[in-house]
C-alpha cells in the first residue's frame, strides 16, 4: 500500500473514532467512567498523524535514494527532502494541481512519478524544458542545437551497485557541466562504445525532459520520454541522512548537502 494512502487511511480511522465517541458515546458514559482504550489511543494519535500527513502531502517528503543513476551528486542511500510545494501544491492522492508554484528550471533535481508505473518514485535532473530540443551524440549534449559545455575534472573510481570495495572499478571520467545557471558534476565511462546517441528529440507541452548525472547507467527520458507536469512530485532539496550499506557506515560528507542552489 503507499504510504501517504495509508497515513490518509489512519488519519481518517482515528479521527472517526474520536468523533464518533464525542457525538453519541462521551454523554452516555457514567460519571468517572474511562474511556475505551480504543477511544484513547485515537484521541492520542489522530492530531499527530493529522499533522504528519499534512506536513507530507503538502509541504515536505523524505525520500530515499535507490540506485546509482544520479552518482556523483547523490548516492544510493542517501535520504533527501524534497520540497512539495515548490512547484505548486497538489492535492493528495489525485495529485490535481491547486496552485502554480516556482517554474521548473533546467538543472533542477526533481522527485516524479514513473511515467510506465507512476507507484514509483524517480529522481532525476531537468535537462529540457518544454519546447526545448534534446539531442546526444557521443558524450556531447546539444539543448536548442547548441552544445553544453563540459569541464573536465578528473577520473572517477566508478563501482557498479552492489560490488562494493571487493568488485570491480570501471574507469570514468568526472565532468562539470552548467545547465539553466546550475553547475553540477557528471560521470561518463571511460569508453566510447558505452556512449548512446538519442534524438533530435522536442520536448512537448507540460513534459520535462530529464537526466541522470551518472550519464551513461541511468534509466531517464532517452528511454521512456518526457515527465508530464502531472507526474511531479517536488523538488529535491538536501541531504539530510547517508548510509553507506556496503561498509555499514554514516557518509559525513554528504549529510546537509544542498540539492537546490548553482552548485549541486
Amino acid at each position: 500500500m503507499d504510504f501517504t494512502l495509508g497515513l490518509f487511511l489512519a488519519v481518517v480511522l482515528t479521527g472517526l473514532v474520536w468523533l464518533l465517541d464525542i457525538v453519541f458515546f462521551r454523554a452516555r458514559r457514567a460519571p468517572n467512567t474511562k474511556e475505551s482504550v480504543v477511544v484513547e489511543y485515537a484521541r492520542s494519535f489522530f492530531p499527530v498523524l493529522l499533522v504528519v500527513f499534512l506536513i507530507r502531502a503538502f509541504l515536505f517528503e523524505p525520500f530515499q535514494v535507490p540506485s546509482g543513476s544520479m552518482i556523483p551528486t547523490i548516492r544510493v542511500g542517501d535520504f533527501l527532502l524534497v520540497n512539495k510545494f515548490a512547484y505548486g501544491l497538489r492535492l493528495p492522492l489525485i495529485h490535481t494541481e491547486l496552485t502554480h508554484g516556482g517554474p521548473v528550471q533546467a538543472g533542477d533535481i526533481m522527485v516524479f512519478r514513473y511515467p510506465k508505473n507512476p507507484r514509483i518514485d524517480y529522481i532525476k535532473r531537468v535537462i529540457g524544458l518544454p519546447g526545448d530540443t534534446i539531442e546526444v551524440k557521443g558524450n556531447d549534449l546539444y539543448i536548442n542545437g547548441k552544445l553544453v559545455p563540459q569541464k573536465y575534472i578528473g577520473p572517477f573510481a566508478y563501482r557498479p551497485e552492489g560490488q562494493g570495495d571487493r568488485g570491480m572499478v570501471i574507469p570514468t571520467k568526472e565532468y562539470a557541466q552548467t545547465i539553466g545557471g546550475h553547475t553540477f558534476h557528471i560521470i561518463e565511462f571511460d569508453t566510447p562504445e558505452a556512449h548512446m546517441d538519442f534524438g533530435p528529440y522536442k520536448v512537448p507541452p507540460n513534459c520535462y525532459f530529464m537526466m541522470g548525472d551518472d550519464r551513461d547507467n541511468s534509466n531517464d527520458s532517452r528511454f521512456w520520454g518526457c515527465v508530464p507536469r502531472a507526474n511531479i512530485v517536488g523538488k529535491a532539496m538536501f541531504v539530510w541522512f547517508s548510509w553507506d550499506s556496503e561498509n555499514w557506515s554514516i557518509r559525513w560528507n554528504q549529510i546537509g548537502r544542498a540539492l537546490d542552489g548553482p552548485h549541486n
